[in-house]
């Protein structure tokens, strides 16, 4: 199985490789160009001859730096659409874990821990709304902790959990794992960044 480490050297080695035999080629190129041009100019004068070879190792020198400059870029832009795709697929694959874990015991165990929290603000004639996947499973649970509350099904949840809104649906309390993977997105989005780096 490759892992996010080995997909990261791998891009690495192709963005390098990449980097030094476009540069490699066109350094060549601006020399063969240069040399070329001196050729046809060496019956001149030698003051001629030396003032040509100034003023194009100057245009190669700028050149040279352009094109390293240009490599460069590309090259981040490179490591940069690599690691948003590593991001992408790692949230990705972390929402379905979740989803996963949420509609086994684990998620039963969040459900009716975080109800225990809630209870104490949860009023009658508030409306549950809970993930559509795990309905059938939280309904008796809900009803249970909170009594006859009112129990829909939510499109907002996605991955498990609960809120809760009032009857004059002015606010809503949200304790869904959606909620709390928004919540720490950036947290966790450094920590990966920052292995990631640690790796390179």
């Amino acid at each position: 199985m490759i892992t996010i480490e080995d997909k990261i050297e791998s891009f690495k080695k192709i963005i390098n490789e990449d980097i030094k035999s476009s540069y490699d080629v066109e350094i060549q190129k601006i020399k063969q160009e240069t040399e070329d041009i001196i050729r046809t100019y060496k019956a001149k004068k030698y003051e001629d001859i030396e003032r040509i070879k100034r003023d194009y190792a100057l245009k190669l020198e700028t050149k040279t730096d352009r094109i390293h400059s240009k490599t460069q870029k590309e090259g981040q832009n490179i490591i940069l659409a690599a690691n948003k795709q590593i991001y992408d697929d790692f949230f990705k694959a972390l929402k379905e874990e979740l989803k996963s874990e949420y509609l086994g015991k684990e998620g039963e165990t969040y459900l009716k821990r975080t109800l225990e929290v809630a209870k104490k603000d949860v009023k009658s004639d508030d409306t549950i709304y809970v993930f559509e996947k795990s309905y059938e499973r939280d309904m008796p649970i809900i009803q249970d902790i909170l009594g006859g509350v009112d129990i829909q099904k939510s499109d907002n949840i996605r991955i498990g959990g609960f809120e809760v809104e009032n009857k004059e649906r002015t606010y809503r309390l949200n304790y869904s794992v959606d909620f709390l993977l928004d919540n720490k997105y950036k947290d966790i989005l450094t920590k990966l960044k920052q292995e990631l780096d640690v790796r390179a």
